[in-house]
């Protein structure tokens, strides 16, 4: 009796014992996907518990704990029908010592199979070798204009302390994407489209610990029939997903892009070197379904994923503007970056909305001329006209180099006429805003700041000896700029502009 009484009693301290390890070692976690930055409104969509949801699939998570080895020492995968829904991850590290908890949110199918704690991949590998640290594009998957390529990542380090409980709180997780939009402009051609191919590289592979990017995967898409609309998604075109790196800008390679409309069949290269960056919208613009050789793409980034039920003009709002950057090739973007050439900011929009000039980001200190004659360049409204009188004269490179030096700028850049000059001045403003964000850039001098005076192409004209002596100048000023003149051969500043 007594035996068995002590034997009871000695499992019942076991169970107690080891029930408190359990509680000791256990480390639990909540993860989540706040609603707002859900997938875009992509295919057929439900709302549960006031949440975005694609119909069809399910959002699965991964859960793996990294010790200080890089060593696996656990891992679960949980899947939930409601987008809204948290997960709580909850287990037990018997070693103390530091971590890394690496999560990864992606769709699959819903109803995918289970295999030994796995659910099958639909777009990315998540369980090579290196699980979440080389999380891959699955090519024969790859896919356009489907929200249900997105997903979402977070890591969390922490450490284990032995005989002692973790709790990790909440993580809310973050694309590792930038996404990339491309619209149409004309609406009415974007309706005739029946089919298009794509092909161009992105990174292949993301390491869920340290953000990074790497690899290359040839993107080829052929027979895309379907197309997103511009109301809810921005594209009109075709959107993607593609991986970007924590920090900076992932410049993408060319983009060929070949079309079937209803009547005809065309083909379009959007040029390398577009910028991508992680969590916001990349939206290329321009009238793509046309013929390319007139075509002016618009670049802008955009820091808003979604757009929520806003309605949007489906010809999608230009961003060709007074204050916007011009780039080489014809680009032309509301922001300034880096990873492209910026010849100039627009400083006239003409009635079309398509054209306009634009001023150079430079400026010099040069002479009119180094000789008084009379050249009859006397337009006030187009200093172009006055740049070809100007290069009828022989030796005009050396004598004249206010003139010169704009035109050494390349084909298309003169010295501005009297009214050209003005408006610069009454653009000033927003002129002076863009180039502050352009590194060595130099601002517009005004005579508000300091007496200071742009030489115009316009010769000052006058029933006098002066008209030989004189060349028009303006001192610029956001509220008043002034005409006046200055002998030709002093050296006074000097800006490009050029039509485009």
């Amino acid at each position: 009796m007594f035996a068995l009484v002590g034997l009871a009693t000695s499992c019942s301290q076991d169970d107690v014992t080891e029930l408190q390890n359990n509680v000791n070692n256990r480390v639990t976690i909540r993860v989540g996907v706040e609603t707002d930055n859900m997938v875009m409104k992509s295919g057929t969509l439900t709302r549960a518990s006031g949440a975005l949801q694609l119909d069809g699939y399910s959002l699965r998570y991964i859960l793996e704990v990294w010790n200080d080895d890089d060593v696996v020492a656990y891992r679960e995968e949980k899947l939930v029908t409601d987008a809204s829904q948290a997960v709580d991850f909850e287990f037990s590290l018997p070693d103390a010592g530091d971590y890394n908890a690496l999560l990864w949110a992606d769709y699959i199918t819903e109803g995918a199979t289970e295999t030994d704690g796995h659910y099958t991949d639909l777009y990315y590998t998540t369980n090579s070798v290196n699980g979440l640290g080389a999380v891959s594009i699955i090519g024969s998957a790859y896919t356009v204009n489907a929200g249900s390529r997105d997903a979402f990542f977070g890591t969390s380090s922490f450490t284990k302390t032995a005989g002692t409980a973790a709790n990790l709180g909440s993580i809310t997780l973050n694309r590792p994407f930038g996404r990339l939009n491309i619209i149409e402009k004309d609406a009415n051609l974007q309706a005739d489209l029946t089919s298009m191919s794509l092909s161009y590289t992105v990174p292949q592979t993301f390491n869920t610990l340290t953000g990074g990017v790497s690899g290359t995967y040839n993107v080829v898409v052929s027979d895309i029939t379907s197309f997103p609309s511009a109301a809810t998604e921005k594209a009109n075109l075709f959107f993607d997903y593609i991986f970007t790196p924590a920090t900076g800008q992932q410049l993408l390679g060319e983009i060929a892009i070949e079309y079937r409309l209803a009547t005809a069949t065309g083909a379009f290269n959007i040029p390398a070197n577009m910028p991508v960056e992680r969590n916001k919208r990349t939206n290329i613009s321009g009238n793509i379904l046309t013929d390319p050789d007139i075509t002016r793409l618009s670049v802008e980034i955009d820091d808003t994923w979604t757009d929520g039920d806003i309605e949007k003009n489906p010809q999608i709002d230009d961003i060709i503007q007074v204050g916007s950057y011009y780039y080489e090739g014809g680009y032309i973007s509301s922001q300034f970056t880096t990873s492209l050439t910026c010849m100039g900011i627009i400083f006239i929009v003409d009635e079309t909305g398509e054209h306009g000039k634009i001023v150079s980001t430079d400026e010099a200190s040069k002479a009119w001329s180094t000789e008084k004659v009379v050249t009859n360049a006397k337009n006030i409204d187009d200093g172009m006209a006055n740049m070809v009188i100007i290069q009828q004269i022989s030796g005009w490179q050396t004598k004249y180099p206010a003139f010169a030096w704009c035109a050494n700028k390349g084909t298309g850049w003169y010295l501005p006429a009297e009214n050209e000059m003005r408006a610069l001045g009454d653009a000033m403003t927003n002129i002076n805003t863009a180039l502050n964000r352009i590194p060595g850039a130099d601002n517009l001098k005004t005579s508000d700041e300091e007496t200071v005076a742009y030489f115009t192409s316009t010769e000052y004209y006058q029933e006098t000896q002066r008209d030989v002596d004189c060349g028009s100048a303006f001192m610029l000023s956001t509220s008043n700029s002034i005409a006046t003149n200055f002998l030709k051969d002093e050296i006074i500043l000097v800006r490009a502009i050029k039509d485009f």
